[in-house]
């Protein structure tokens, strides 16, 4: 079997194997491995998470702010505001949180805040 794949140059490991380790690779990151981990990463959870251990972390150039939130990308028209204990998320979803609750409150550490305590930060 082995010669066989050698004389027709075939990969013993199947195309859905090398297609899925391509994808993981390309999305693979430090905080996959981390204590906080993301919901919505599948290299995040298991299985995936082990099935990518011996993969290459992904090379990412340009990197994005996504609010923890709403998900939403973090730029000009939703800006990054932090939080006094350090948190960042968007100003939209911090905006829709004050007018619903009156209050805005850290999802990670349910620690309360008015809006105003917010802070923009600046990113270059």
């Amino acid at each position: 079997r082995a010669s066989n794949y050698e004389l027709h140059h075939l990969h013993s490991d199947s195309l859905l194997s090398t297609v899925l380790q391509s994808g993981l690779s390309a999305i693979k990151t430090h905080q996959c491995y981390s204590s906080e981990k993301s919901g919505d990463c599948p290299v995040c959870n298991e299985p995936l998470n082990s099935l990518a251990t011996p993969l290459p972390f992904s090379h990412c150039t340009q990197s994005r702010l996504i609010c923890r939130i709403s998900g939403q990308p973090m730029n000009e028209h939703n800006a990054p505001m932090m939080l006094p204990n350090g948190n960042v998320y968007g100003e939209t979803a911090l905006t829709e949180m004050m007018a619903t609750h009156g209050i805005v409150t850290c999802p990670k550490t349910n620690e309360k805040f008015w809006l105003d305590q917010a802070q923009k930060v600046y990113v270059m």
